[in-house]
Parts: structure tokens; sequence; C-alpha cells
């Protein structure tokens, strides 16, 4: 294992590595890593499919090129306007939607590059290795959306469903397919032509949200209400409480314009300061309280599976303030 000052110089040199093949595949120059989150200029893009989230210092070189070569083949080949006005409203309709445009597009090789698949190929195997591991395919909906995703994966790119995890997905498999047959066939068909696509994997994460919602009347627990579930949500698309576009958004909200205070020569200024007063917020509780406040809060986010300190690093680097210190 390196020591940390080697790690983070071999971790810099993987994501201009990968940005770089980004930046070739999809002629955008504005296209960098920071903190293994894909950005344009300073805005981290939203990539919601599964396996395009990667560790770049717990995962191979492999697994960050098949996650940049996937993330370059969506930009190149999505049309993210479309995308977003097609996306239906439910969240695991959502989440069968965005990985099958994901898969649609990395099925759109470029000729004469057998390196690009290879590393895809790579990269989707590890992440259904990890997800396979990790004992969320125990539940009902980690199991229907990691079958969904193997078999909607080899229609699309041709290649059988992954040998470690077959005997695991049959019976489901067994079950969903004649149900999903015929959009099955249908994104296969019309893998070139997005719109044409959108409409087969619509009707398909229509019924996958249909099976799911007959489990729930026949007496299963809710969604939101089984821990199990939000796992398998967090897995395959991390759940913040607000969407990728959305803390965009954020991080570059303008503030807002006050015309009287444009049309005064002073600027802002405090009448007086007589009734000012600070009290600190931790004083205005006892420290028992306090202290039961902050296990209850350890433990909702331990319940959620939030890998804190890489989302404190996209946080870190999302409402950052660019500053020219002259280093190109």
């Amino acid at each position: 294992m390196l020591p940390p000052r080697p790690a983070a110089r071999r971790g810099q040199q993987r994501e201009a590595l990968c940005a770089a093949v980004v930046r070739a595949l999809t002629g955008d120059g504005a296209l960098h890593y920071r903190d293994g989150r894909l950005c344009r200029d300073l805005r981290p893009l939203p990539l919601h499919a599964p396996h395009l989230r990667t560790d770049p210092q717990a995962d191979d070189f492999a697994c960050l090129r098949g996650a940049a070569d996937g993330a370059a083949l969506r930009l190149a080949h999505s049309d993210a306007d479309l995308h977003k006005r097609l996306c239906p409203a439910d969240p695991v309709e959502r989440l069968v939607f965005e990985l099958l445009e994901q898969l649609r597009c990395e099925s759109q090789l470029p000729a004469g590059m057998p390196g690009l698949a290879h590393n895809l190929r790579h990269r989707f195997a590890a992440w259904s290795r990890a997800f396979h591991r990790s004992g969320l395919a125990e539940s009902h909906l980690g199991i229907l959306l990691y079958t969904v995703a193997q078999i909607a994966w080899s229609r699309l790119s041709g290649w059988p469903v992954l040998e470690d995890t077959e005997d695991l997905i049959e019976a489901t498999r067994a079950a969903i397919v004649p149900v999903l047959g015929v959009p099955l066939a249908g994104l296969r068909r019309h893998r070139a032509q997005q719109g044409a696509f959108a409409l087969h994997a619509l009707e398909l994460a229509r019924l996958v949200g249909e099976m799911l919602r007959a489990t729930r009347t026949d007496g299963a627990q809710a969604d939101d209400e089984d821990p199990d579930n939000e796992a398998v949500r967090v897995a395959f698309s991390l759940a913040l409480g607000c969407e990728d576009d959305e803390l965009e958004a954020m991080a570059v909200a303008a503030t807002g314009n006050s015309r009287v205070l444009q049309a005064s020569g002073q600027g802002y200024r405090a009448y007086t300061t007589r009734y000012d007063r600070e009290i600190a917020p931790g004083t205005l509780a006892r420290k028992a309280l306090l202290a039961e406040y902050r296990e209850r809060l350890d433990r909702r986010i331990a319940e959620q599976g939030i890998n804190v300190a890489r989302l404190a690093r996209a946080l870190t680097a999302s409402l950052a303030v660019p500053q020219r210190d002259g280093w190109s």
C-alpha cells in the first residue's frame, strides 16, 4: 500500500489520463475530473448509472478507464435535454430508465477500438461483483434491479451475463423475461436511435415498477419503509435528498440584486448595533440532549450507507470558489 502522498499523486495521474480519454472521445476540451467526478469547467455532470461511480483510491485503473469510456459515450450519443424530458417520475422507474440509456450509449462502440470494449466490460463486471458481494441482491428490489441490469446489458452489448452470478439470477430471469420480452427486443433493435429506444425503455421501466407495486399490495413492506430497499437505491444512484443537477444549480446559483442597495453610494451599512446579541446555538440545549441528537444523527447517516468522506470531497469541489494561483 502506497504512502498518502504517492497514492494521491498516482490518483491525480489516473484522473488526468481518464480526463484526456473523455476529451478525445467527445471533443469537449472543458471536461476534467475532480475527486472522481467528471466535470465540465467546475460543474459536476449528472451521471446516474451505478457502474459509472468509481473510487479512485480503491478501483483499479481498468475500472477507472471503463467508467471514463462509458461517460464519454454517454455524452457523445445521448441528448441530455430529450432524456430529461422523458425521465419518469417514479424513483424506481427512473433508476431503470437511467441505466438503460447508459447501456444504450455503451453499445455505440467506435470501430477499431477493442480496448474500449474491454474496459467497458471489465467495469460492468466489477460493479456487478461488488453489488453481489454487498448482499444487496438478497432483497426483492435488489435482485429484481440486478437481474434487469444483467439482462439489458447482455442484450445490448451482445456479451453473456456475468457467469459469477448467473445461478443467482436464473429464477428471477425466468420469471420476468416473458413479461419484459417485447420491450427487451425493442431495446436491441433501436439502440442506435435514442427516441425510439426510449419508448421501449419507458415501457420496460413501467413494467418493473408494476412488479414492485404488485408485491407491495400483496402485503410486503413498502419500499420507502424498507432499509434494504433504501440501501439498494443508494447503490444504484447516490441518494442525497436532491439530484445531481439540483446540487449543481445550488453550487453556481447567483445572488439577488437590490435596486435600493445599488443606488446607494455607501452600499450596505448597519443603522445601529445597540440591540445586537451573539448566541452560540450549542448553549440553547442541554449537553445530554446535544449528545442524544449527535447519536441519532450519526445513526441515521450510518443507516443510509453514504460514503461521508467521498461526499465531503464532492461537496467541497462543487462549492469551492475558483482561485487563480498561476498553475496550469
